[in-house]
C-alpha cells in the first residue's frame, strides 16, 4: 500500500509505524486513522514481523489528536456516532493487534494522540515528551476509557478532570510508560527494546497478547469501551451547553488557534 500519512518500514523483524504530518503536528485526520488499521494489517500478516514498533515524525509532537480542520465536524447525531465508532474501531485495532506494539513518544501526546500514544504494551518517551486528556475542557472524552485501566483512581482524575499535560518522568511514576530517555536516544532504544522482544517465538508472543486481552475483557475492558463511546458520542452531539457552543463558535469563525486560547486560558495555560 501507498501511504501518505504514515511511513511503514520493516527490519530485523521489527515493522515500524511513523506518523508523519509533522507540519500538521502529527495530528490525526480520517485517512491516517484507515492508514494506520491498513498498516498494522500489514504487519501483524507479514510472517517477517514479531513486533510492531509505533512513533512519529519530527521532536515537537508525537500527535496534538484528531485534526479537527482537515476533515470537517458531523453535522448530526448520526455523523457524530459514525465518528467516534470509527475513531475507537481503529485505536482499538491497535490494542487487539496480535503482535507486541511498543510506542516510542516524541513530543506532546494529546487526546486520541494520547490514547494512541499510551494503547501500547510497552511504551518508551523522551525525557522532553507530554501526555494529555484535554478533551473535558470542552464537553467531550477521549476515543477508549484507556487511563483506569493503565493507572490508580487519583492518577486518571488528576489527567480527566483537569485535562492537564503530564511530563514524561510524571506519566512513568503513574505507570503509563515503561522508559524515559534520553530525545536523541529515543529511535534507537525502541527498536534495541523492540528487537530484545522479537527473540521469543512469533507464536508465544500472540498467545501472551490474547491471554492479557482476554483477562481485561473479562473484567468489562470492551463493555466499558462500547459504553464510553456512547456517552461521548452523546456529549459530541449534545446541544443546548454554553461553554461547549461558545468553544465550538470560537471554533468554526476564528479557528484552531483562538480555540485553544479560549479552551485553555481559563486553567492557566499558555
Amino acid at each position: 500500500m501507498n501511504y501518505e500519512d504514515l511511513i511503514v518500514t520493516v527490519e530485523d523483524r521489527v515493522g515500524t509505524i511513523t506518523i508523519n504530518r509533522p507540519d500538521k503536528l502529527n495530528a490525526i485526520r480520517q485517512q491516517t486513522f484507515a492508514e494506520l488499521a491498513a498498516a498494522v494489517d500489514q504487519l501483524t500478516s507479514d510472517d517477517e514481523v514479531r513486533v510492531i514498533v509505533l512513533t512519529a515524525a519530527g521532536t515537537k509532537s508525537f500527535s496534538a489528536g484528531i485534526d479537527l480542520d482537515a476533515d470537517g465536524l458531523p453535522a448530526d447525531s448520526q455523523g457524530w456516532d459514525e465518528h467516534t465508532g470509527g475513531n475507537a474501531d481503529v485505536i482499538r485495532k491497535l490494542w487487539y493487534a496480535d503482535k507486541p506494539l511498543i510506542t516510542a513518544i516524541n513530543g506532546f501526546a494529546l487526546a486520541a494522540g494520547c490514547n494512541i500514544a499510551l494503547i501500547g504494551d510497552l511504551t518508551i518517551a523522551a525525557e522532553s515528551a507530554s501526555f494529555g486528556e484535554p478533551e473535558i475542557r470542552h464537553g467531550a472524552l477521549s476515543p477508549l476509557l484507556l487511563l483506569p485501566w493503565l493507572t490508580s483512581f487519583k492518577g486518571f482524575n488528576e489527567m480527566y478532570l483537569t485535562g492537564d499535560r503530564v511530563s514524561a518522568q510524571r506519566a512513568k511514576e503513574m505507570g503509563l510508560v515503561n522508559w524515559v530517555v534520553a530525545d536523541d536516544e529515543l529511535a534507537a532504544e525502541a527498536q534495541r527494546i523492540a528487537r530484545r522482544v522479537a527473540n521469543s517465538p512469533t507464536y508465544a508472543l500472540t498467545l501472551a497478547k490474547r491471554a492479557v486481552r482476554l483477562t481485561m475483557d473479562i473484567q468489562g475492558f470492551g463493555t466499558a469501551q462500547t459504553a464510553h463511546r456512547w456517552v461521548d458520542t452523546y456529549l459530541l452531539a449534545s446541544h443546548g451547553v454554553t461553554e461547549k457552543e461558545t468553544l465550538m463558535n470560537i471554533l468554526a469563525n476564528d479557528g484552531m488557534r483562538a480555540f485553544l486560547a479560549a479552551r485553555d486560558t481559563p486553567y492557566g495555560d499558555r
